[in-house]
């Protein structure tokens, strides 16, 4: 049982933890809406966005970047399109390194911030193949960082972004590793990952990557664990009890203790020490498939 209440299981079937009771669809939908103004706030505003496209920090290539270059050669030329893309941090890279980009988000001031500020076309709403390849055509490489752990059907999501990418062309993926929570309640029971970024519906681990590429025909060119959490704004009882049959929280109660937990993270990030070496550690699963 996470801290909010709701119940995850493990399917050995598809070797992933997902939630195994869902909340209603209208209240999942209603946390993407004004996610990058109140739920993980965000500067969205011009200054911001000539930081992106001018700091070189920002526009230095980081470990996706180097994969994807270190596969296609250089991305110069290479048509590349970003779902979940936020407020465009990797369309700004990849595209200061010469790839043609375009993203896709469910938040409409990310787009709006996007096409606006960062003049990169997007197009809002869950990715629907046809009116995509209607308005851009299809795509060397789709990258789906953090984003696959959000949608109630994952699998129909994957499907579509395959169906804009052209043959051969690479899908990048990058997502919390749920094979550190094990495969039963009593090895899941303190790993963090089930006690942060609520609103993920499920957790991959690396065999379910493994099968996943089988499954969407598919050839698995890389694959690794990486990176640390940096925040956990809910830890286990330290009497080890699992909270089954715990009622869960009131909305109410949710909504005002979102706040706190943000304002919570930003002070923890203000005087913490620097980042940890983001490939060091094994939260997060990294994969690269190839369309067949």
């Amino acid at each position: 049982m996470r801290p909010d209440g709701l119940p995850v299981a493990w399917c050995p079937d598809c070797a992933v933890w997902y939630l195994s009771s869902l909340p209603p669809t209208a209240e999942i939908d209603q946390v993407y809406q004004g996610y990058w103004h109140s739920f993980r706030p965000r500067d969205l505003s011009a200054g911001y966005a000539r930081g992106l496209v001018t700091n070189p920090d920002l526009l230095r290539p980081d470990f996706r970047l180097n994969r994807l270059i270190a596969l296609t050669g250089g991305l110069r030329g290479w048509h590349l399109l970003d779902v979940g893309c936020g407020c465009g941090e990797f369309l700004a890279k990849a595209r200061h390194h010469g790839a043609e980009v375009v993203g896709n988000d469910v938040s409409a001031e990310a787009c709006a911030f996007v096409q606006e500020h960062l003049s990169i076309p997007v197009m809002p709403g869950l990715l629907r193949s046809g009116p995509f390849l209607e308005a851009h055509g299809t795509v060397d490489i789709v990258v789906m960082s953090d984003v696959i752990e959000h949608p109630a059907e994952p699998l129909a999501l994957l499907r579509e972004a395959l169906a804009v990418l052209r043959s051969g062309g690479l899908l990048l993926l990058l997502t919390p590793n749920g094979g550190e929570a094990g495969e039963s309640a009593e090895t899941a029971r303190y790993w963090d990952g089930f006690r942060v970024d609520l609103e993920h519906l499920q957790y991959f681990s690396p065999e379910a990557m493994v099968r996943l590429a089988a499954k969407l025909d598919c050839r698995l060119e890389h694959l690794e664990t990486l990176g640390v959490l940096s925040h956990v704004d809910f830890r286990p009882n330290p009497s080890g009890a699992t909270g089954t049959g715990r009622k869960r929280a009131p909305g109410w109660l949710r909504d005002l203790l979102r706040p706190l937990a943000r304002f919570t993270r930003t002070l923890r990030r203000a005087f913490s020490a620097p980042p940890p070496d983001p490939r060091a550690g094994s939260y997060n699963l990294f994969a690269i498939l190839r369309k067949m």
